[in-house]
C-alpha cells in the first residue's frame, strides 16, 4: 500500500467515521426525543456514537476498496446529518422537555 493511499484511508477513517457517527447520533437523538426526555436521548446516542465511531475506524482498515470506505463514511455522514437537520426542522416544537 502506498503512502498516499494509506494517508487517504486514515483521513477517510477519522473524518468520515466522525461524520457518520455524529450524523447518526444526531439523528438518533432527534428520533428518541419523542419517546424519552431529550437530555437522556442525547446522552444515550452520544454513548452509542462512540461505539459506532470505533466500528467505523476498524471497518475502514478492513475494507479492501478505498472508494467504498470514502463513499460509505463520508456519504453516510452527509446523508445522516442532512436527514437529522431536515427532521429537526419538522419537529422543532414537538419534543418532550
Amino acid at each position: 500500500m502506498s503512502a498516499l493511499r494509506l494517508l487517504s484511508r486514515i483521513v477517510a477513517a477519522v473524518v468520515g467515521g466522525y461524520a457518520l457517527s455524529a450524523g447518526l447520533a444526531a439523528l438518533g437523538a432527534i428520533a428518541l426525543a419523542h419517546v424519552m426526555a431529550r437530555s437522556e436521548a442525547v446522552v444515550l446516542t452520544a454513548m452509542l456514537g462512540f461505539l459506532l465511531y470505533l466500528t467505523a475506524l476498524i471497518w475502514a482498515f478492513a475494507e479492501r476498496r478505498l472508494w467504498t470506505v470514502w463513499a460509505v463514511l463520508v456519504g453516510g455522514g452527509a446523508a445522516s446529518l442532512g436527514l437529522a437537520l431536515w427532521l429537526a426542522s419538522l419537529t422543532a416544537g414537538d419534543m418532550k422537555a
